[in-house]
């Protein structure tokens, strides 16, 4: 069964590479890859909603999301499953991205990505539709960049989502009742 996911893995893997690169894209997402190292952007945004009381609940739920999922995902499950990178499996010559030393399931990109997203949409529809596509798109450069498995990408935004749907609204109910 592993052995069948992991080929057509690949096999998505190698038609994004056949069929999807470029020079503008290559370029385009690296550039989106790398908003999503560590999860830079998605603090930092965290790290402003806090500095405004109007946002700062919307912030505090963010911050709370990351750190759960990294937790989850960056703490326990990369270790528990120790999947090892496509980009290490199968090399390719015209890599965009050094070769990540940490293992590949699930995605902390798209765990953090959509854990954020989940946070800021709870509170704001709108910019959390933005932050949405913005998480879609760091989710897919992780492909583009053949740095993860498509199934490790689909664990991160899984594993993002949950946390997210899960920890965001009671947070947010928790801290709006200490705030009367």
């Amino acid at each position: 069964m592993a052995t069948a996911i992991t080929s057509i893995d690949f096999s998505l893997l190698y038609w994004i590479q056949a069929h999807m690169r470029n020079t503008f894209f290559d370029s385009f997402f690296k550039f989106i890859t790398h908003l999503g190292d560590t999860g830079v952007i998605w603090i930092a945004l965290g790290i402003i909603l806090l500095c405004f009381p109007k946002t700062r609940r919307c912030g505090i739920c963010m911050l709370a999301c990351l750190a759960v999922t990294a937790l989850l995902g960056e703490g326990i499950l990369k270790h528990l499953f120790t999947r090892e990178r496509p980009c290490v499996q199968q090399p390719i010559e015209d890599m965009l991205l050094a070769v990540p030393s940490t293992y590949s399931f699930p995605s902390g990109h798209s765990a953090s990505s959509f854990t954020a997203a989940t946070a800021v949409f709870f509170h704001y529809r709108r910019a959390g539709i933005a932050a949405y596509i913005l998480a879609a798109l760091i989710a897919f450069s992780r492909l583009y960049c053949y740095v993860h498995f498509p199934t490790d990408v689909l664990t991160g935004i899984a594993l993002g989502l949950c946390v997210g749907i899960v920890l965001a609204p009671r947070l947010s109910r928790q801290l709006a009742a200490r705030s009367k």
